[in-house]
Parts: C-alpha cells; structure tokens; sequence
C-alpha cells in the first residue's frame, strides 16, 4: 500500500519527520509523500536523518500549494518537485501562514459585524494567530446554541466541515475573500513545474457544492498531470468517477489518506477512516519518473 498525501509539524500535522517514517515503516507502506502546505522544509529535516533505518519505502518528494479557482479557495498537489527549488522560491508566492491568518479574522469580525453575530468585542485581541481563522470562528460561534440557526449540523459538529461548506464558498454568509492574498492557479501551478514536478488535483469532493464546477473548469482550462482519486472521505462511486476521468483523459492517479495526526484524530496514515487502501500499482505510470528518497 502506498500514501502520497500527509502532514507532518511543518505546517498543520502534530508529528515529526521521524514519527511519520517509523509509522509507514510499521504499515509496511511502499511509497510516502509528505505534503506540507506551502512549505517543503520536511525534506530540509529529512537530508539530516538516516532514512532507511527508519522507512526502508520510497518518498516521493512533495507539497501542497494553496490556490483558488472560480475564485474558491482550493489546493494543488505537486509530486517530484526540487524541494530545494520550492523553498527558494515559495516566499516570493505566498505570504506566511500567520500572516494569512490574520488578514482572514479581520475579514471575518467585519463580516460578523455587518450581521449582527456576536462573536465578543475582542474577537481579534484574542486571537492567536498559530490557528487556522476557520477554527477559531467555529470555535467561537459554537460555544452559544443560539448560532446553531447560522450553519448545518454537520459543521457545526467539524471545523473541517464548517470551513469547506461556509468560509469557502462564495455562496454563503460566512465566506472569506482571498483573492488578493493567494496565488492563481496558474501562478500555483507554475511554482510545481519550475521545480521539475507534476500537478495534480486533491481531494476534489472536499469542495462540496462547488466540487464539480470546479474539477469542470480545471479540466476545461488548465494542463494538470493528475487527480487524487483515492482518498479518505470518497465514496466508492466519486472513486470510480474519477479513475474513469483519468483514464479517459489519459491522466495519472494517485492516493492519500490526508493523515494530519492528532489534528484529524479519526484519519489514520494509509487507512483514512478504516478503510482506505491504495495499492502501488496505480502510481506505476509515472512513479520512476519523479524524484525520489
């Protein structure tokens, strides 16, 4: 089995470079990729660590890129690239987590304002910027019942939920513009290639409502290498829709579980929710093509 999709401390995992290889090694995984968002500074630890005495697999070298499309934001995986070119070059493209961060929970207390929700008068003194602005809102708004009308239950339950569902779609209340302060997808897009590395789609039904208008623009308007068809929260038939785009599309696939550690408690490395299995032989197209430890 493989995993080409996890998180490690470098952006919003909870393990270390090291806790990530013992436990691929223990699932006996024949491929990794760790995917931090914005950053490859993963693979700066990994040139310091004896990794086969660790994972005896292969790790395709990798990132996740934040972008937008019909200007939603989304993510973008790209596979093989020169870490070393990533990190040189990703500060002229994106501003700093925290930095984006705050920005969003300025844009949310005016938007919280201008409805009339209460989420206290020092919603942005109490702010700490190392949370994602979208948990920090959920968190918020959540602890009185008398928000419950604002969302649905399944996001009042998920911050996850909450933000693919509200604060990323341009349709609802919540929405948090970002136009000014994430790349294009081309700009994304290209950072991926000037590095040496393929493009492909992750997790597309996450986007919910906007999922398939999405993937339909993309097709339609960009050159992407691949789709992520495997992953924790497909149904069986999402699964099957998108290997048949690939096949007749002649793209590549590829699998990963989204594994974030303690941040996402329920997904686990590989498994997803139990019952992920993505078997190597689906990254055989292209796996002797990109870099690899």
């Amino acid at each position: 089995m493989i995993d080409l999709h996890m998180h490690t401390k470098y952006s919003d995992g909870t393990n270390t470079c090291t806790e990530i290889l013992k436990k691929a090694e223990e699932k006996q995984l024949t491929y990794i990729s760790i995917t931090d968002h914005n950053t490859c500074k993963a693979y700066e630890e990994l040139k310091n660590l004896n990794i086969k005495e660790l994972y005896k697999g292969r790790i395709i070298k990798g990132v996740e890129l934040n972008t937008k499309v019909l200007g939603i934001p989304i993510e973008i995986l790209g596979y093989g690239v020169d870490t070393d070119c990533i990190n040189q070059n990703i500060d002229k493209l994106y501003i700093s987590n925290q930095e984006r961060n705050i920005i969003e929970v300025k844009r949310i207390y005016e938007i919280c304002l201008k409805n009339n929700i209460d989420v206290g008068e020092d919603f942005i003194e109490n702010y700490n910027p190392q949370m994602y602005a979208s948990k920090y809102l959920h968190q918020i708004i959540t602890k009185s019942e008398k928000n419950k009308f604002l969302i649905d239950e399944d996001s009042w339950n998920n911050s996850n939920i909450f933000y693919r569902k509200f604060m990323s779609n341009p349709d609802t209340l919540f929405f948090v513009n970002t136009d000014d302060i994430v790349p294009t997808f081309e700009e994304a897009s290209k950072l991926v290639k000037d590095a040496g590395g393929l493009v492909f789609i992750p997790h597309i039904f996450e986007y919910r409502d906007n999922a398939e208008k999405i993937l339909k623009y993309i097709l339609e308007n960009y050159v992407i290498d691949g789709i992520e068809c495997f992953y924790t929260t497909f149904t069986e038939k999402q699964k099957e829709d998108l290997i048949k785009i690939c096949k007749d599309r002649k793209l590549f696939m590829s699998g990963g579980s989204d594994y974030h550690g303690d941040f996402k408690p329920d997904v686990d490395m590989a498994t997803g929710f139990g019952n992920l299995k993505i078997e190597e032989n689906i990254i055989n197209d292209w796996k002797n093509d990109v870099n690899t430890i």
